[in-house]
């Protein structure tokens, strides 16, 4: 079977900033059968490269190790729907869960402590099964950074109860590189055996490339926070909901934009300056605001795309700069080298609007 690299690699990358670059398809067509075959084989191999590894990590009896375990586990698990073909549209289900899943998440919970990394590492758990872990875990991190906005929407808790307070928060951090740098180095400990590495961009990436591309994607499918509340509580009719709604909105609108560690929280931040704006000013600035994020995040994925291996190198290699705190960070960092300004020209709109 001869390897189609630029789609592969194209599809896991998109995976990989799903929550950043705007990243175009490869090609406007869908994949043919040699394309869907090879990512049959490679999501095989990531089932069992997981399955392998997560037996591995949950061994040392570490909070992180448990956690990440888990969550490989748990992804290990997950297949296509049936009569589904690779790469189509329809959505994945879930296999019988492995009850190692659940043990090896109540061992990390119970020996989290004050570990942010290993609470946020928590978050990752979907199932109903584990809201109990996942409201302790968030519980824990909000007490260790009460200013923090991220465990809060991570939790997936009731808006009201803590939307009043708006005024505590004053950064939304979700460790997001923190938890993707973690990630990296763990599965790189861990390679995928020969049979396996097509998970890892095979010869088309470095080993360390591979885990990081690897790393985000996984980040990307289980650990994104609860947004339709918030946004439900702070748009139209409910905005009038009390006196002070609109202006506690405002400030988490404010906090989301300005510190958000990943672009979908600075996006989701402007979104909710948009929603709650009360005066032509607040409108304009929400939606120069707007303009600017729509402007980066495409040049981002046109730069991205442009290169050979869609950006894996450039990714990983910002990744280990300590400078690079967040998506934030990296994009001026990958704007400045390819000399792109990182304000629009004048006249420039989104080619969407």
């Amino acid at each position: 079977m001869t390897p189609r690299p630029t789609c592969l690699t194209a599809v896991l990358l998109c995976a990989t900033l799903a929550c950043g670059a705007q990243v175009p398809a490869p090609a406007d067509r869908a994949m043919d059968a040699e394309e869907a075959a090879q990512l049959q084989a490679m999501q095989d191999a990531a089932g069992t490269y997981y399955a392998r590894t997560a037996t591995a990590l949950a061994a040392s009896g570490k909070s992180r190790e448990l956690a990440f375990a888990a969550t490989l586990l748990q992804l290990a698990d997950w297949t296509p729907a049936a009569d589904t073909p690779p790469g189509g549209d329809a959505p994945s289900q879930a296999s019988p869960r492995d009850p190692r899943v659940g043990q090896w998440r109540q061992l990390a919970s119970a020996r989290a402590g004050s570990d942010v990394l290993a609470n946020a590492l928590l978050m990752q758990a979907d199932s109903r099964a584990d809201a109990a872990i996942r409201a302790q875990a968030a519980d824990r991190w909000q007490r260790l950074e009460p200013d923090n906005l991220a465990p809060l929407l991570m939790a997936s808790g009731q808006v009201e109860a803590w939307l009043p307070k708006a005024g505590t928060y004053a950064r939304m951090d979700q460790h997001y590189y923190e938890q993707l740098r973690w990630m990296q180095a763990t599965l790189a400990a861990h390679p995928p055996r020969a049979d396996e590495a097509e998970i890892f961009g095979g010869e088309r990436m470095s080993p360390d490339a591979g885990a990081a591309v690897a790393a985000a994607a996984i980040l990307a499918a289980v650990a994104m926070p609860a947004l339709r509340p918030l946004m439900d509580a702070c748009r139209g009719e409910a905005l009038e909901a009390a006196p002070s709604r609109r202006a506690h909105c405002r400030h988490v609108a404010q906090v989301a934009a300005q510190t958000s560690d990943t672009s979908l929280g600075t996006g989701v931040g402007i979104a909710l300056l948009q929603a709650s704006a009360a005066t032509p000013a607040e409108q304009a600035d929400a939606q120069a605001r707007r303009r600017r994020h729509d402007w980066r995040m495409l040049q981002w994925g046109r730069i991205a795309a442009g290169q050979p291996d869609q950006g894996a190198a450039q990714f990983v290699r910002l990744l280990r700069d300590p400078s690079v705190r967040g998506e934030r960070d990296l994009i001026d960092r990958v704007l400045a080298e390819g000399g792109v300004a990182a304000e629009p020209p004048a006249g420039w709109s989104p080619p969407r609007r």
